[in-house]
């Protein structure tokens, strides 16, 4: 008997509070329950609780860009400081909040595009045990990422559904929680004119949804005043230099199987049909491309490479469910360890260590299981081809 929407989404909410609970446990076993600043050795975190202390009821002047930009987040736990919520619990509470909606919307997109209710399942703990996307939000738990996901998720949603009017309402509200947000837009227009747009229509309908999300980015930046410039040609620089300077220690490494696990070898299961592939979806193949272009002015990769995942997690179950029918396998055992393949990977990664979000070092199990997987599966591959030649 077919299962409802309502029991699906029901389905979909448990096992994103399962992932969630996993996370939390790997985080509190070691840290305690919704721990202390001190207790992370990162930096990035001090901004934003000092956005959200404020003084007086006002808030906390914080001048360094982009910190200062990225005003709702530590403006809504302003706000729940108000009415007694202590600051690390509030930004805790709306961490978990905004990582629960991210992995339910990715469930619910992925059954807009047609995916069984098995691969979906395995799609989203693959995710729950990707890093970037999950466990360091656990743990470095005042950032404004876990929002940004969240608002990047709904966005995607909702251009798959048709709510402009709903997408435009979304991408201002992201515009007041982190700047990532303008990588959505030529995403929806591509999409608009791979449903088949004029490139004039495609392009002004995009450019009504982006124009109010873009007039308050603008906004915000006229109205605080950061304490230096912005330096966008020096971060350039700074990010390339030391990627280039660390590309064969851990940059190709963190770049590719490094943040996202299984997913890339998954990605890449069949390349001879990847030209066509990405033709056939140009629009997520340029949202993709944008998100790692953006690492161009960040030092941190996994974080920031979590933003492709509402297109990249797609592309992996599209090339998992032809696996599956090219091979011949039985589909329980072959998502079991899909799903194994990345708990090792989660497992193995660094993570309570002095500057992991930059320097995550390359680890060689994970890097030997994938790629043995990887090519376990053209073995399978071609044994599936050879069994339906012979049967014809």
């Amino acid at each position: 008997m077919p299962r409802s929407a309502a029991a699906d989404t029901r389905l979909g909410a448990l096992l994103a509070l399962l992932v969630l609970a996993v996370n939390v446990l790997s985080v509190s076993s070691r840290l305690g329950f919704v721990h202390k600043a001190r207790q992370v050795k990162e930096y990035d975190h001090w901004r934003y609780i000092h956005m959200a202390r404020g003084e007086d009821g006002r808030p906390a002047l914080q001048q360094e860009p982009p910190y200062c930009f990225r005003l709702a987040v530590p403006a809504a736990v302003r706000g729940l400081a108000g009415l007694g919520i202590p600051v690390d619990v509030g930004f805790y509470a709306l961490t978990n909040a905004a990582l629960f909606g991210f992995l339910l919307l990715l469930w619910l997109h992925l059954r807009d595009l047609g995916f069984p209710v098995a691969l979906r399942a395995t799609g989203l703990l693959v995710v729950g045990f990707t890093q970037g996307a999950v466990r360091w939000f656990e743990y470095q738990y005042w950032m404004t990422d876990p929002a940004g996901l969240l608002l990047t998720m709904l966005a995607v949603f909702l251009i798959e559904r048709r709510r402009s009017i709903a997408l435009g309402a979304a991408s201002v509200l992201a515009a007041t929680v982190r700047e990532t947000c303008v990588l959505v837009f030529p995403y929806y227009a591509l999409h608009l004119l791979r449903r088949g747009r004029s490139a004039w229509a495609a392009a002004w309908r995009a450019a009504a949804v982006a124009l109010p999300a873009l007039a308050v980015l603008v906004a915000i930046r006229l109205l605080v005043t950061p304490n230096q410039p912005a330096g966008f040609a020096s971060g350039i620089a700074d990010s390339l230099g030391f990627r280039w300077r660390h590309v064969l220690d851990n940059q190709l490494y963190v770049l590719t199987v490094g943040s996202f696990g299984v997913l890339f070898p998954l990605a890449l299961l069949f390349p001879l049909r990847l030209p066509a592939l990405l033709r056939r979806h140009y629009d997520r193949a340029f949202f993709v491309l944008s998100v790692y272009a953006s690492l161009a002015i960040s030092n941190n990769t996994e974080r920031p490479l979590a933003y492709a995942l509402p297109a990249l997690v797609p592309a992996a179950l599209w090339a998992l469910r032809a696996f599956l029918e090219e091979s011949r396998l039985r589909a329980g055992p072959v998502l079991v360890a899909v799903v194994v393949l990345q708990a090792l990977f989660w497992w193995n990664h660094r993570w309570a260590q002095m500057g992991m979000s930059i320097y995550q070092p390359v680890n060689w199990v994970t890097v030997g299981a994938m790629a043995a997987s990887w090519l376990i599966a053209q073995v399978a591959l071609a044994r599936g081809r050879r069994s339906e030649v012979g049967s014809s």
